[in-house]
């Protein structure tokens, strides 16, 4: 038993180096001011990050623009799944079923594929839906939905939503009365582990992006593969760690999140 243990421990430590050990490089790479030989040149030099915070305004419209772009997918994503988790839970518990299977079609329907297909569609039709903003907007609604899907089902069955609003019904409580005032207050754990799991997923995307939105609508992703490629520096590494900070900080926040929620379910 001891053994194994030790192995487990030894494996878990070796797998964390190898995913940090780049991650790591990177940063170092970052300070410097370049690294031909065993040692970075001019450790640490903050120049380039003082340039990213104070001087680099192109980096952060970008990460704006990506910010936009996570948030109003969010919301059409999160209104639609709402109410339609709602009637189901409420009213028509068998066709839960249906709509889970909808919403995990776009696992099979990702990047170029999903892409390609919307372009073929609505592109140069004359209609809202042929914008390419919109385009993004409404791929990315549809691309989020097992995140959303699933902390909202999850999150209304943990509320027991029926005894919920029966009880209230019986107190004398309207329909949306008992909705906005009891029901969405008690979702917004749910709500907000499902935002932030979407944003995660639309922020580091780049393959839709590129190929609908081209060089109409640069994003974060969109900057750093441009700076990559007209020639990888300290400057870059710089970009590359804020991205990874915003994404990773982002992540804990959802777990931090996942885990009150979990704690509080199982009260």
């Amino acid at each position: 038993m001891k053994k194994s243990n030790a192995l487990h421990y030894v494996v878990l430590i070796v797998a964390t180096i190898i995913f940090i050990a780049p991650l790591l490089f990177v940063l170092i790479y970052s300070f410097s001011n370049g690294w031909m030989n065993l040692l970075p040149n001019e450790f640490p030099n903050t120049q380039f990050w003082h340039e990213l915070f104070f001087e680099s305004e192109t980096f952060w419209e970008n990460v704006g623009r990506s910010i936009i772009l996570c948030i109003v997918p969010i919301i059409i994503s999160l209104l639609c799944m709402i109410l339609a988790m709602y009637t189901i839970v409420m009213h028509f518990p068998q066709l839960d079923g249906i709509v889970q299977t909808i919403s995990m079609l776009p696992y099979t329907l990702r990047g170029v594929v999903l892409a390609i297909s919307i372009l073929t569609l609505y592109a140069g039709k004359g209609t809202i839906f042929s914008d390419r903003i919109v385009m993004l907007f409404c791929v990315y609604a549809v691309i989020i939905l097992p995140f959303v899907y699933r902390g909202l089902r999850n999150n209304l069955y943990a509320i027991n939503t029926k005894q919920i609003v029966e009880a209230a019904e019986l107190l004398g409580a309207s329909g949306l009365y008992t909705f906005f005032r009891i029901i969405v207050p008690n979702m917004l754990t749910g709500i907000a582990v499902s935002a932030l799991l979407s944003f995660g997923a639309i922020f580091t995307d780049y393959s839709i992006v590129k190929l609908i939105g081209g060089n109409r609508f640069e994003t974060a992703q969109t900057f750093l593969y441009y700076q990559q490629k007209s020639g990888y520096g300290p400057k870059t590494a710089s970009y590359i760690i804020m991205v990874f900070i915003i994404i990773f900080s982002i992540a804990i926040i959802s777990y931090q999140l996942q885990k009150r929620n979990d704690k509080d379910q199982s009260k």
